[in-house]
C-alpha cells in the first residue's frame, strides 16, 4: 500500500526515477543486472523502463551498459541557471580568473558535503583542473567546504565531525575532529579558507564564503592552483584577498551588507 502522502503518485514513474537515481558520479555506467540489484526491479520491468528512458534521450545504451543521456544535461542546466547564486557569481568569478589567471569555482554545502556549482578554468598550459560540476567532494580536505563549514553551527559542526572518518587524502589532510574544529575557527577569524595540499599533493586553493541578504552562507568560492604558482605564504597575501573580496562582491549582489563595525581579516 501507497503512504498516504504519496497517494497521487504514479507508480511507473516512481520506478522510472528510481531507475535514473540508482545512477552516480562514481558509477556513470550500470548494466541491466547492476540496475536490478540497486532498484529491486523485476528484470522485466526494468527492461522495458528502460528502453522508454533511451528512446526519449534521458538514457544511453552502449554495448550492455546504460549511462545518463544528454536530455538530463539540457533539463539540469534549465535548473542550473536558474540558481540565482551561479548567475549572479558567473562574472566574478571570471573577473577572479582574469586577474589571478588561475582556476576559480563556486560549489554549496549539501548534507556536510561540498557540490560544485560551476567553474571558470585557468588558460594556463599546465592548471588545476578542478572537478567538474555537479561533482560531490569531501567538506574537510577542501577550502571550499571548510569556508562553508566555518559559517555553520559550530556545535552541529562537531556532532557532524566527531561521527566522521577523516580520510587522509594526503599527509596535510586534516585528521581529526578536533582539528578540523581549529582550523575552522581560523578560518572564522580571517574571513577565508586555505587547502594547503590537503585533497591534492602540488595543489593549494583559498576559499571565502558568500552570503545572501539574510546573513547566511549559501555558497563559497575557491582559487585553485599549482602549489608552485602561489605565494609561499598564503595567509594575508594579495591572491587571499582577491578571493575574499570577490565573494563579498557576490554577496552584495545576493543583498549581503556587512554589518557595521565588522573589521575586515
Amino acid at each position: 500500500m501507497p503512504r498516504e502522502n504519496g497517494r497521487y503518485t504514479v507508480d511507473a514513474a516512481a520506478k522510472a526515477l528510481s531507475l535514473l537515481d540508482a545512477f552516480s558520479p562514481e558509477t556513470p555506467a550500470l548494466s541491466l543486472a547492476q540496475l536490478i540489484e540497486r532498484t529491486g526491479l523485476p528484470r522485466a520491468t526494468a527492461f522495458r523502463l528502460l528502453a522508454t528512458l533511451e528512446q526519449a534521450g534521458y538514457l544511453v545504451k552502449d554495448g550492455t551498459e546504460y549511462s545518463l543521456g544528454f536530455k538530463l544535461f539540457a533539463l539540469g542546466n534549465i535548473v542550473a541557471d536558474q540558481l540565482d547564486l551561479r548567475r549572479e557569481a558567473r562574472r566574478h568569478l571570471r573577473a577572479l580568473r582574469d586577474d589571478t589567471g588561475e582556476t576559480v569555482q563556486l560549489a554549496v554545502l549539501d548534507d556536510w558535503q561540498v557540490v560544485h556549482l560551476d567553474r571558470v578554468l585557468s588558460r594556463k598550459p599546465v592548471a588545476y583542473v578542478v572537478s567538474r560540476v555537479g561533482t560531490i567532494l569531501p567538506a574537510y580536505c577542501t577550502a571550499l567546504g571548510k569556508a562553508l563549514l566555518a559559517q555553520e553551527d559550530e556545535d552541529l559542526v562537531y556532532a557532524w565531525a566527531a561521527i566522521q572518518e577523516f580520510k587522509r587524502q594526503t599527509p596535510n589532510t586534516l585528521g581529526s575532529a578536533d582539528e578540523l574544529m581549529a582550523d575552522l575557527a581560523t578560518v572564522r577569524s580571517r574571513g577565508y579558507s586555505i587547502d594547503d595540499e590537503e585533497r591534492e599533493l602540488g595543489v593549494r586553493c583559498v576559499g571565502a564564503p558568500v552570503f545572501d541578504h539574510e546573513g547566511r552562507a549559501v555558497g563559497a568560492i575557491s582559487l585553485g592552483a599549482p602549489s608552485e604558482r602561489l605565494p609561499k605564504r598564503l595567509v594575508g597575501s594579495k591572491v587571499t584577498m582577491q578571493v575574499m573580496s570577490t565573494g563579498l562582491a557576490i554577496s552584495r549582489e545576493l543583498g549581503h551588507v556587512r554589518p557595521a563595525g565588522r573589521p575586515v581579516p
